[in-house]
This record gives structure tokens, sequence and C-alpha cells, in this order.
């Protein structure tokens, strides 16, 4: 089952976009709830509080034009009436004897003039017309003695600040947005150097420059990978001293015996001997070979196509035929030996039983590979992962003369796995097997 199939079907989709990085993802969780807050503050305030706010204010500047139109009805003292609204309301008046307002309504159709509208309809009972700037409000009335223009200042309905409580929230969010990515990548970044540590080791590079470092819990992952890395180079050092070991003791009686086939007569007993004792040295060097592994090769810089050509002409002849399809100026990071021991043991299996071999070379963005087709009787298909364990043969009696122990793909595919690449078996075109082999750029 998919992991996708565990979330709802509108989640499915979304997971498709979201960033697969641990930093884009952590970037994600940051934003999201700054993001919300700000939704969240901006409805809060912005919407319903200043809405309130204005409402209130509304009323109380359409109550005080009220009270002073009405004033003005009942009183004939204008000036009296001028000073005091001045001086205890902070409305400026004018009067002019006028009988029609030349405009009636309000000057624009937005919010700031909906609310001062909306309050003068309740509270005048006259025609009145209202216009703003960006300082001041003002309000013309129709009454008995003519037009009463109303003069105040906008503050008192709203004021420029308002937007900066916005503003300075926004800011900020962003401000903490940019502190908080600088802090996560920082985290992050040794979790990338611990990857590109366990990519190299991988790859049987040598690991110099790396140290724990960062969060707990990323450096005792970084501490683990350390001793993972030291548990595995001992256990192949082990590997290697016990095999030297063995291949003294096996080689000295191999040669005592050797000697004393040498000393015999001619006879078919010794002959037979003689064989059985070359079969087993073949043995020992070939289980050498094997466990020998990457051993401490370094990686260098190699013009593919002319080590390839190199390596084939000691196998090409008038029986075994093998082309090369390679680009020209193609250079691979490798461990020449291994991969000539890699390469020298394929074609060795593909002339026991083919007569044509055919080496392609393709390249991708992220790895390279070689792609070697044959015309043999092919390897079924219930056997090509068997074939790579050591000392499998195809032949199930395990016969020794027709050459080789078993090991010739075990080394081919330890070559591959110290390079940090991959090989695997398939069918041929030509009719025989193909063996594909990738490695990284």
């Amino acid at each position: 089952m998919s992991r996708l199939s565990f979330y709802p079907r509108p989640l499915r989709s979304l997971k498709r976009f979201l960033p697969k990085s641990l930093f884009g993802r952590a970037l994600i969780i940051l934003v999201t709830p700054l993001i919300c807050m700000q939704v969240v503050l901006g409805y809060i305030f912005f919407d319903r509080h200043t809405e309130t706010i204005l409402k209130l204010l509304s009323e109380t500047i359409a109550g005080d034009i009220a009270l002073v139109v009405n004033w003005v009805e009942r009183d004939d003292d204008f000036k009296r009436i001028q000073a005091l609204s001045q001086q205890n309301l902070s409305l400026s008046l004018v009067l002019e004897p006028r009988s029609a307002l030349p405009k009636t309504g309000l000057h624009r159709n937005s919010w700031l003039y909906q609310f001062l509208g909306e309050a003068l309809d309740e509270k005048l009972k006259a025609p009145y017309y209202v216009r703003m700037d960006s300082n001041f409000i003002y309000v013309s009335v129709l009454n008995s003695k003519g037009i009463l223009k109303v003069t105040l200042s906008r503050k008192r309905l709203f004021s420029r600040t308002t937007p900066l409580v916005f503003i300075w929230t926004t800011g900020s969010a962003i401000l903490l947005f940019l502190v908080a990515s600088l802090f996560m990548r920082n985290q992050i970044r040794p979790i990338r150097r611990l990857a590109q540590a366990a990519e190299s080791f991988g790859k049987g590079d040598e690991i110099i420059s790396f140290k724990p470092e960062g969060a707990t819990e990323v450096r005792q992952a970084g501490f683990a990978f350390q001793m993972m890395r030291d548990r595995l180079r001992r256990q192949l050092a082990d590997r290697l001293e016990m095999l030297a070991g063995v291949s003294h003791d096996l080689r000295t009686p191999l040669t005592r015996m050797k000697l004393q086939l040498a000393l015999m007569p001619e006879s078919s007993d010794r002959q037979a001997l003689n064989q059985d004792i070359q079969a087993m040295q073949q043995m020992v060097e070939g289980f050498l070979t094997y466990a020998r592994g990457a051993g401490d090769e370094e990686m260098k810089q190699v013009h593919l196509l002319s080590s390839m050509q190199n390596l084939i002409q000691h196998f090409a002849d008038d029986t075994f035929q093998v082309t090369v399809e390679c680009p020209a100026e193609l250079t691979v990071s490798l461990k020449t030996g291994l991969f000539n021991r890699c390469l020298t043991n394929l074609l060795e299996n593909a002339k026991k039983y083919a007569h044509t071999v055919h080496l392609q070379v393709q390249t991708s963005q992220h790895y390279w590979q070689l792609i070697l087709d044959d015309d043999g009787p092919g390897i079924p298909l219930k056997e090509r992962e068997n074939v790579f364990r050591p000392f499998h043969r195809l032949d199930s009696a395990r016969n020794l003369d027709q050459g080789g122990v078993g090991l010739g793909l075990s080394i081919a595919r330890d070559a591959i796995r110290s390079h940090g690449g991959q090989i695997y078996l398939r069918s041929s075109p030509l009719g025989g097997v193909r063996v594909v082999i990738q490695l990284p750029l």
C-alpha cells in the first residue's frame, strides 16, 4: 500500500506540492502560524474592532453636528454658537444664506463615507453633503436659516496610525521569519554534512573533516555514524589480516606439494594430482581476490574510453569480439584497480560462453551506467540474483573443469558497491545476458 493512501484525497494532492527538503518543510512550519496569526489579527482588529470603533465615532460626530444644527435653529446669536462649538466640540461653523444645497449625500461611495453617512441619516432629518480630504471632514447641512457648513478634523473619525498596527505586526512577522530561517539553516547544516559523510563513506572515500556538531540529537547521530564506520573498518582489517594468514598457511603446503610432484616420475596419477593442486591454487587466489575488497585504493579521475580500450585489447581475438560505445571526452572518478578487476571478471565470464560483447556507456544528471551485452546462452531469471553469491555456480555439480570457482560476479558486485553504485542483470537484446552497472558521477 502506498504511503499516500493513508492521507485523505485532498491532502494527497496537496502533498505533491509540499517541499521535499527538511529546510523547506521547516519553513512551512514557521510560516503557517505567522500567516494564520496575521489573518486572525486582520479579521479581529481591522474588520471587527475597527468597524465597531468607526460606528461609535461616526455616531459621536453625527450627534455633535445634529446638536449644533438644532442649536442654530433655536438661537439667533450665531457668533456665540460658533465660538462655543469651536471651544467645546472642536467644530468650525460657517452659515451661508442659501436656500438649497448644490450637492447632497456623500462625495464618494467608500467604506469611511458609509459609516459617517449611516450615522448622519439616523441623527439628521435635513439634507446634507459630506466631503473629506486627507486632513478634514466637511459637512454641509440645510436648515431654515441657510446652509450650515461644519468642518472638523478627520482624526476624530479615523487615525492614520491605525494601519501602522498592521504594518508593524507584518514587518515584525517577516523579521522573525528571517531570523528563524537563519537559525534553522544553521541547525540543518550538520544534518547535510552527516548525509554527505555517509554518502562518501558508502562510495569508499576517506572521510577526514567530518565532526559531529549541531543539536544534541544530530550530534548523537554523528557519533553513531563514526562508531559504525570504525567498526566496519575494524571488521575489514580483521578479515584482511585473517586472510593474509590463510594465504600464508595454504600457499606453503601447496608449494611443497608442487616441489614433490616435480621430483616424481611422469605418470597419470602425477598429472591428475597436478591438476588438483592447480585447481586448489586457483580457488585460494580467487577467494583472496574476493575478500581483498576495496582495500585502501583512492578515487582517481579516469578517461573512461581510453581505460576500457586498454583493458579490452587483451580479450579480443578471432573468436571473441568486443565493441565499445562511449562518449569520447567522458571523465569519471574511479578506483582504477577495482573497476578494472570488475570489468576483467565480466569479460572473462562472457568469453567462456559468448562470441560477441558490446559495451555501451550512458550518462544522466546524477549517475552514469555501463551496459554490457553478450550473445551467450543467458542466465535464468530465478538465478540472476544467486549468481552474485560467493562460490555459487549455475551447474549444480560445481564442475571445476569448466574453469572458475564462482567468485567472478561476487568480486564485480563488491567492486561496484565500494564505488557507491549497483550492478544487476537483465536479458540482452543480443540473446544473452545484459549486465547493467550504475555509478554516481
